[in-house]
């Protein structure tokens, strides 16, 4: 039994493997020539694995394109159940930091790594372009869920604490995400190619904006 368990461990930790590799080899293709022009066989070359073998853990290419955000979620959620931590232990002193700390869980992922950022933004649009497999589109719908009720936690302890208005907390969750797409959108069409910081000014006048609309101390 020992030695079972052993083999299937051990067979697991090769699979983790094997989808970490073929994901970074995704990535870097898909970054570098776009979704329309990359092939499977063009990943499998620089995973240096065999197109069926990708396969085995990604039905279609635009599972694979998409499963490149499920990390990126993540981190988004871990970030926003350490600042809903950090409020709950009174590490605050102001709505606007508070604020400010919400909004850069999204905005500093933009910053560091837009095109990854992108990936999310695009998966709005693919219900209506591809078919994604259900285990894909069912992880990242959950885990956009699980953001959102983070954040609706968060600003509920936000309003009992006197920091922001006591306004509609699932309404204002859904007005402070769809600005923050809709900003990078639009830089992203304005600014394509140019400088990638052109949209720091952007950021801080909406920070600004939100804070001045909504925070009381």
């Amino acid at each position: 039994m020992e030695r079972k368990k052993k083999l299937r461990d051990r067979k697991i930790r090769e699979q983790e493997q094997r989808v970490d590799e073929i994901l970074k080899a995704a990535r870097k293709v898909f970054f570098s020539k776009g979704f329309m022009k990359t092939t499977m066989d063009e990943i499998a070359y620089e995973a240096a694995i065999s197109k069926p073998t990708i396969y085995k853990f990604f039905s279609t290419k635009e599972d694979l394109y998409f499963s490149l955000i499920l990390p990126l979620m993540q981190e988004c959620l871990h970030e926003m159940e350490e600042v809903n931590l950090q409020l709950q232990l009174n590490m605050f002193n102001s709505g606007e930091k508070l604020l400010r700390s919400v909004m850069n869980v999204f905005f500093k992922k933009y910053t560091e790594n837009p095109d990854l950022f992108r990936i999310g933004q695009l998966y709005q649009q693919a219900v209506m372009l591809w078919t994604i497999d259900k285990k894909t589109e069912n992880s990242i719908k959950e885990l956009s869920r699980s953001v959102m009720d983070e954040m609706r936690s968060l600003l509920d302890s936000a309003v009992t604490r006197g920091f922001i208005r006591d306004v509609n907390r699932s309404v204002l969750t859904d007005i402070i995400l769809g600005s923050i797409i809709g900003i990078t959108q639009l830089q992203d069409a304005k600014s394509r190619g140019l400088d990638e910081n052109s949209i720091e000014p952007v950021i801080h006048m909406t920070m600004n904006l939100f804070s001045d609309a909504i925070t009381l101390k």
